[in-house]
């Protein structure tokens, strides 16, 4: 996938930042997404970083588009490009903590955009998350300079908008806008399954939360099965399907695409998805199973961005006890179901809109 190419598209030249966690589908598909609808408007130049091949298949590049694995080599083309033609720089998708390092690359992608501002060109920012950084917040400030600078900018949720100083509006995330059509989702009563996906990296669950788990799953008639979509979180996998009496879908190999459609295949049969996993819950939303990320240790994330598209119930008991957890009936989940529909296409409808408008300034 690497190589030098000829220029094809009568667009401008598009530097996209592309790295994500090589163990993550969701930072793969999400990216893909995103370079979809920039490669409407131009030649999709990513940089990737270090990322496997496997971390690539994930991200649906054309075989003629160059892969950048050095960020050094990546930005010199990027000048190159600007010098003649117009060049657009685009930021990173998913989430882009505030750290020292982040704040030196956001200085150098600063200047690399004011560069290619007198040809035509310019910066967009779609589609991230900037979480509030516990310390040295003072490192945010080059954040908001590139966020300042760039043409058009939609975070995914309110709380990185404040990070970064921008009123520019939120957009939901890029992976609603991949899966399957909701006139085509499974109808509830073919949907023999509850979902749990859930990180490795945190507390287990309570004994309390598991009950609350079986006890959905008896109620609905459901079979629990946990998914794996981040290797790291296949110890606490094995260890929860022991305690809830459901199986675990692994992720033992294959690349990400192929891990994907193994995943979209489960969620698809699924009635409900729980847990703490946001791209698990998005994935599971855009096959028709409802999201609920009520999960005990979690934090907000959940809440923050379901709720950029309308669906508060998701993340309305995150972080709460077990104890108080509702008990849903199939009154619930029905209502659920018509608010999901609605809000899957409302995104979907809304991210479109996005990739139209995104270069609006660039024609």
């Amino acid at each position: 996938m690497t190589g030098d190419r000829e220029q094809s598209h009568s667009g401008p030249g598009v530097f996209v930042w592309a790295t994500g966690q090589d163990e993550n589908i969701g930072d793969s598909l999400l990216r893909r997404a995103y370079l979809a609808r920039l490669r409407d408007h131009g030649d999709v130049n990513p940089w990737t970083g270090q990322a496997s091949d496997e971390f690539l298949a994930g991200l649906g590049l054309a075989a003629s588009e160059r892969v950048f694995r050095s960020y050094r080599d990546w930005y010199s083309a990027a000048l190159r490009s600007g010098m003649s033609r117009p060049t657009v720089v685009a930021l990173n998708a998913g989430e882009v903590p505030v750290s020292r390092k982040g704040a030196l690359r956001m200085l150098t992608l600063a200047i690399l955009i004011l560069w290619t501002k007198p040809r035509g060109g310019g910066g967009i920012w779609v589609g991230a998350g900037v979480p509030q950084p516990e310390r040295r917040r003072f490192l945010a400030w080059p954040y908001r300079l590139v966020a300042s600078l760039c043409d058009y900018v939609r975070f995914r949720d309110s709380e990185s908008q404040a990070v970064v100083a921008s009123r520019s509006g939120v957009a939901p995330d890029w992976a609603f806008a991949l899966g399957t059509a909701t006139c085509e989702w499974k109808a509830p009563d073919a949907r023999s399954r509850l979902a749990v996906v859930i990180r490795g990296d945190r507390e287990r669950p309570s004994s309390e939360w598991i009950s609350w788990i079986k006890e959905t799953a008896s109620l609905h008639g459901l079979t629990p099965v946990v998914v794996v979509q981040v290797h790291r979180d296949a110890a606490m996998a094995e260890w929860l399907a022991g305690e809830i009496g459901g199986s675990v879908s692994g992720w033992e190999d294959g690349d990400h695409s192929a891990r994907e459609a193994e995943v979209r295949g489960i969620y698809a049969d699924c009635a409900l998805v729980v847990g703490d996993r946001l791209h698990g819950l998005i994935v599971g939303a855009t096959e028709g199973a409802l999201p609920l990320g009520w999960v005990e240790t979690s934090a907000g994330k959940i809440r923050r961005h379901f709720g950029a598209v309308g669906l508060e119930w998701t993340g309305n008991q995150e972080g709460r006890p077990a104890r108080e957890f509702d008990v849903l009936s199939e009154t619930d989940l029905a209502g659920m179901r018509e608010s999901l529909v609605q809000a899957v296409d409302e995104a979907r409808n809304r991210l479109g809109s996005v990739g139209r408008e995104m270069f609006g300034s660039k024609r």
